[in-house]
């Protein structure tokens, strides 16, 4: 038996950050057998001399297939003009260390989970390859080095992957490997440009929607018309007479939609619009604000269930009596996501219609796998899931709810079937980040210092809807409180957090906690400054004992001029994901007397940064969706019905009203990489609103800002 069948049976340890992660050698699923060697399940060499990474993360625009990429090329030593990147195929090896070894994408955690992983198997791909080169030259390892794609003797001959690696053997065994030192970093720190960007230029890029295989049907949802209603009559002659429709079926479950089957996306259009159901309605209509009335005086009041996030030294009580004292109450409705490309999911039966394969743009394929067997009441092995290419998510594709519907239709009908939701459906009927309220105290010493800390969050779990076992074994919802849990140094603190249900689908969204969080906090520290009489920065400098975020917070004080007149600078920090991220906002009052955002000034340390461009493009955009949440962005439910249900009325700022945006990355080659796609989102707000209460003596206490 020759090593390279002998080592498709054999499975290499890679230690990973958060634990022990398999990565075999010889072929994976989702690649023939007959071709090149695949070295692990992240390298494949080819027989064209280009190699093939395979990325773990699903690319929705972030950047993942390029800066991973650039991690196990670099641990490799390849050469980048030599590399091919593939998206994953279902399989364990890919999972997420960050999520327990889960096929998910979330977070702020692709980079910084995969990290480890990704360097040890570039690192093997390389020993193997050197290990080829001995044998081919009959040498040891200490004669051998590698330059960039190239392997290069002491003597002065040298050969390229491209032309070595067609023709690799494997080792019989992981000892036969030679020992390498670490390969020069020759691409981690470089702005090398996406690997993806030439196909979405092109409209090559094969996202969900567009994975639609021949003769597939294709379904759209009508959901109850107002949250809580159950269906008294379809009303659907008229739409089962449309060309082209083929169904009309009610989903199972409590409220659920009912879905036109076609032909086409035309006709399921158009047979929905003629689709007169009538609606049971329900017994308490939702109402936002009501509801969020509620979570006001219940974050007030306290309540038995509260989770404690934090307790450190006494509670208030007497211990303040004398001292001055800060109390307020921060509001924020909801908001939602308004992702241009359809939620989308398409299900193909399989396995004797038992279970189905599904395509779609998902940030999860291990929770569409568990939607489907929810659905179909089958077990999940019966389900595979192919994430493709997403056209924006920030965190809405976590819950991929097309995914149990699709497969439910496929599985009934027999047929392949794909769910479509398009923008304006998500907006009035999908999932939203909860309202929530915030009652926050401080007390002051004699000399302005915080000494007394209290922050009682109250929102809607979404871990409670989604993982409703977990929420109950837990307490408590990490999302909700994240933010929370901020880094200054006061003696005595309490931080809790209430969940209360909300018949609305609460979900996940770009920042979720810490978008709301971190506004209350960093509003009422700014406000304690100003009291004390202190410099805001100065004043946090003096909390903060984190050597990282006293260096982004003085990094963020260095030359940052005056502001002109008519204008105002606000600052905001945050701790998360493991990163350190401090923001200035220039604000000024716009000729119709609302506040014009002239420039935000971030100082960003996120560890090692793998790619600098793909790094600033991600704080830039979730920097402008913050401003637009702040600014202006709401969804409203009144009599059970969301009020804004199209782009038309969920309007997000336009590139006119968005402003410049600036990014320094400090430390940027040291450690590992941290988060970075979620940190610049929560900011935005408390470091505007802060200006503006410098510039005109309001201060804002909900948000948008246009509700304040």
């Amino acid at each position: 038996m020759n090593a390279r069948v002998m080592l498709s049976r054999r499975a290499l340890l890679v230690g990973g950050a958060a634990g022990t992660v398999a990565v075999a050698f010889g072929q994976r699923p989702g690649f023939a057998e007959g071709t090149p060697p695949r070295i692990n399940a992240f390298v494949h060499f080819d027989a064209d001399g280009h190699i093939t990474l395979v990325n773990p993360a699903v690319e929705m625009g972030q950047g993942s297939s390029t800066a991973l990429a650039q991690v196990l090329a670099d641990a490799l030593d390849a050469d980048w003009r030599q590399i091919r990147v593939v998206p994953a195929p279902y399989d364990d090896a890919y999972g997420n260390p960050h999520f327990g070894g889960r096929l998910v994408t979330a977070d702020s955690a692709a980079t910084r989970a995969f990290w480890p992983l990704l360097r040890d198997a570039g690192a093997q791909a390389r020993a193997v390859l050197v290990w080829n080169a001995m044998r081919r030259w009959r040498c040891g390892a200490e004669a051998l080095r590698t330059e960039s794609g190239l392997i290069l003797h002491a003597d002065g001959r040298s050969v390229s992957y491209a032309e070595l690696a067609p023709r690799c053997e494997l080792p019989g065994l992981l000892g036969s490997l030679p020992t390498l030192a670490p390969a020069p970093s020759r691409l981690v720190g470089q702005a090398l440009p996406r690997l993806d960007l030439a196909d979405k230029l092109a409209g090559r890029t094969i996202y969900g929607t567009d994975a639609r295989t021949p003769g597939a049907w294709v379904a759209v949802l009508l959901p109850p018309e107002r949250l809580g209603a159950t269906l008294a009559d379809a009303g659907d002659a008229a739409a089962r007479a449309v060309p082209g429709v083929v169904d009309v079926r009610l989903l199972p479950g409590e409220s659920a939609a009912l879905a036109v089957v076609a032909r086409d996306t035309w006709s399921a259009l158009q047979g929905r619009r003629a689709l007169r159901p009538r609606w049971n309605a329900p017994a308490t209509p939702y109402d936002s604000e009501a509801a969020l009335r509620r979570f006001a005086e219940l974050a007030r009041t306290g309540a038995p269930d509260a989770h404690l996030v934090r307790q450190t030294g006494e509670p208030a009580g007497a211990a303040v009596a004398g001292l001055r004292r800060i109390e307020v109450l921060v509001l924020s409705r909801h908001v939602t996501h308004a992702a241009l490309e359809p939620i989308n999911a398409q299900a193909t039966p399989a396995w004797l219609n038992q279970g189905a394969d599904l395509a779609g743009s998902t940030q999860a394929p291990s929770l569409d796998m568990r939607r489907a067997a929810q659905a179909a009441k089958r077990p999940p092995p019966v389900f595979k899931v192919q994430a493709m290419p997403a056209g924006g998510a920030f965190g809405r594709r976590v819950d991929n709810d097309a995914a149990g519907a699709a497969t439910w239709l496929a599985l009934q009908l027999k047929t392949p079937v794909q769910v479509l939701q398009f923008v304006g459906d998500d907006i009035a009927h999908g999932q939203v980040r909860c309202i929530a309220a915030q009652h926050l105290a401080a007390a002051l010493d004699a000399q302005g210092r915080i000494v007394h800390w209290l922050h009682r969050t109250v929102g809607s779990a979404t871990t409670a809807r989604m993982f409703p076992e977990r929420f109950a074994k837990e307490g408590f919802d990490q999302t909700l409180v994240d933010g929370s849990e901020h880094g200054y140094a006061i003696a005595h603190q309490r931080i809790e957090s209430i969940h209360r249900p909300l018949p609305v689908s609460c979900g996940f969204l770009r920042g979720v906690g810490a978008g709301f969080n971190v506004f209350g906090i960093e509003c009422l520290v700014d406000e304690a400054a100003a009291i004390a009489g202190q410099d805001p920065l100065a004043y946090r400098l003096a909390m903060l004992a984190d050597p990282r975020a006293q260096r982004v917070l003085h990094a963020l004080g260095e030359g940052a001029g005056a502001a002109s007149a008519g204008s105002a600078d606000g600052i905001a920090y945050m701790g998360l994901r493991g990163s350190h991220i401090a923001l200035r906002a220039r604000v000024a009052r716009a000729p119709d007397g609302r506040a014009q955002v002239r420039r935000l000034q971030f100082v960003v340390d996120a560890g090692r940064i793998v790619n600098p461009e793909l790094a600033r493009a991600q704080i830039e955009g979730a920097a402008l969706m913050g401003w637009s949440i702040a600014a202006a962005e709401a969804l409203d439910f009144v009599d059970g019905r969301a009020v804004q249900r199209s782009l038309a009325d969920y309007a997000p700022l336009r590139l006119p009203e968005l402003p410049p945006v600036d990014c320094r990355f400090v430390d940027a080659h040291r450690g590992e990489p941290r988060g970075i796609g979620e940190i610049a989102l929560p900011l935005v707000a408390p470091a505007v609103a802060n200006a503006w209460a410098r510039l005109t003596g309001q201060r804002w206490r909900g948000l948008p800002f246009s509700r304040a």
